[in-house]
C-alpha cells in the first residue's frame, strides 16, 4: 500500500502549487486570514530563522473562497 504524500509543503513548493508569491502567504498569515496549526505551522520553532510548512489542500480551499468573495 503506497503512502499518501504529506499535504504539508515548504513555502516554495506551496507557492508554486498555488501560483502565488511567498508574500501572499506571509500577508495572509500575518493578518490572521490563515490559522496557525490549520493552514500553516512552523517546521522548527527553536530555529533562529523560522521555516513554515503550508497545508496546501486547506490553502486551495481558502484560495477558492477568497476568489469568489465580492470585491476580490
Amino acid at each position: 500500500m503506497a503512502n499518501k504524500p504529506s499535504p504539508w509543503l515548504s513555502t516554495a513548493a506551496a507557492c508554486q502549487r498555488l501560483d502565488v508569491s511567498r508574500w501572499v502567504l506571509a500577508t495572509a498569515r500575518d493578518s490572521r486570514q490563515l490559522r496557525k496549526g490549520y493552514h500553516w505551522k512552523v517546521k522548527n520553532p527553536h530555529a533562529a530563522r523560522l521555516t513554515y510548512l503550508w497545508h496546501v489542500d486547506r490553502l486551495e480551499k481558502w484560495q477558492s473562497q477568497v476568489k469568489t468573495q465580492p470585491g476580490a
